[in-house]
């Protein structure tokens, strides 16, 4: 089994690294590492493939499905967007960027719950300034959220993606599409709510007035809100938000090495673009990556307006995917297809004589072997049914959207 990188130096160090900073370790962030660490090892459990021709075993350990895992995390994503497929309104959408000044980001970090103020009020500013194009209409429009924390250089930088629909539902009109947003009033209306929630929660403190007076005095703009490309369909949007959803911190092929005492990971500096290298102590990488691993249960995904789990009024709006998209949906469910998705292996080839692969038990540390279950419980039915009750067994426990794990009862 190819371990990853980040597993690699988690494994080497964390036990030295929980031992020094345990006292300021998150119990999130201390399950999130163990799940990592145990990623695809087979004593967890695994999925077995058999050849049809040579008779050859393959095991694919469970992964860890955590979004902090730089192979899970993908997974996730992309059955976060086959899952959004047939959800999203099929107009145009507007990607946009919500950021905050450096001197509020501590001001997040310290108490986790403070980030879900990130998507309320960056939304709360664009459905705001759509209301006010027409009072007599209230136009609504969809949104989808992601709150992000890190930055390309790995700092705690928290920020909102947004994917807005182009349009919005009225009272009187159905639908009005809106090609023009105002950024220079959005940014006034972003730093405004924000600093006047901040307030209500906080109360009129004085250190506060006074860093919200400094606020206002250095951005006299407001808070930038960047306004990235105009997304032309509910696919392509799917996609395109898709990148930024449980997204991990830093992907595999930006750790470009590591020896055991320090790493040294790239990105690309967002002011000019340039490659910038960055070799840190292995202590101070991990400090990096764990600062954005979200607390249990918290939602880093919110939806608001017309995507509004609330909204009685989407369903009329949503235009299925087309015919080819359904088709294409429709071979993935095929348990090769989601086995190779789940777990990062091609099923269908045997390494030893190049045959095709079948599925051929689930296999828990706890209870065994699931072949011999069935095959004891259904004895008498015969090796056709065992197969399909196999199968059926495989599927409801989640090998569709990549969800076996160990069974825990």
């Amino acid at each position: 089994m190819i371990k990853s990188k980040l597993r690699k130096i988690l494994e080497e160090n964390w036990d030295e690294f929980y031992k020094r900073y345990k006292n300021r370790i998150r119990p999130s962030v201390i399950a999130e590492v163990k799940k990592v660490m145990k990623c695809k090892d087979i004593s967890n459990g695994y999925i077995e493939l058999k050849c049809k021709d040579c008779g050859e075993i393959k095991k694919v350990g469970f992964t860890c499905k955590s979004r902090f895992c730089t192979s899970c995390g993908k997974v996730y994503v992309d059955n976060w967007v086959n899952g959004m497929l047939g959800k999203l309104i099929n107009v145009k959408h507007r990607h946009m960027v919500f950021t905050i000044p450096e001197e509020l980001r501590n001001y997040f970090g310290r108490e986790r719950d403070r980030l879900k103020l990130l998507p309320q009020c960056a939304a709360k500013a664009v459905t705001s300034w759509m209301y006010k194009q027409n009072k007599k209409e209230e136009f609504i429009p969809g949104i989808i959220a992601v709150i992000h924390t890190f930055g390309r250089d790995l700092k705690w930088n928290p920020h909102v993606h947004m994917m807005v629909t182009e349009g919005g539902k009225g009272k009187l009109t159905t639908w009005r599409n809106f090609k023009y947003f105002s950024y220079e009033a959005l940014r006034k209306r972003w730093q405004k709510i924000l600093l006047d929630e901040i307030i209500k929660r906080e109360g009129n403190k004085d250190s506060f007035r006074r860093l919200k007076n400094k606020i206002y005095k250095n951005n006299k703009d407001g808070f930038y809100v960047h306004a990235k490309n105009e997304i032309k369909s509910a696919k392509i949007a799917a996609k395109y938000i898709g990148r930024y959803v449980g997204r991990p911190a830093i992907a595999e092929s930006r750790i470009i090495a590591y020896d055991g005492e320090s790493v040294t990971f790239k990105y690309k500096r967002h002011e000019d673009n340039k490659e910038i290298i960055e070799k840190v102590p292995v202590f101070e990488f991990i400090k990096k990556v764990i600062i954005h691993i979200p607390d249990k249960n918290f939602k880093m995904v919110r939806y608001f307006g017309l995507y509004s789990r609330r909204c009685k009024d989407k369903d009329q709006f949503i235009k299925m995917i087309d015919k080819k998209i359904v088709q294409i949906k429709k071979s993935i469910e095929k348990w090769e297809y989601r086995i190779l998705a789940s777990f990062g292996v091609d099923p269908c080839k045997c390494s030893k004589c190049g045959g095709k692969m079948r599925f051929n038990d689930i296999v828990y540390p706890r209870y065994g072997s699931m072949r011999e279950y069935f095959k004891d419980k259904f004895i008498s039915e015969g090796k056709e049914k065992l197969e399909n009750i196999l199968e059926i067994y495989a599927v409801a426990k989640g090998v569709l959207y990549g969800k076996i794990k160990p069974t825990t009862t």
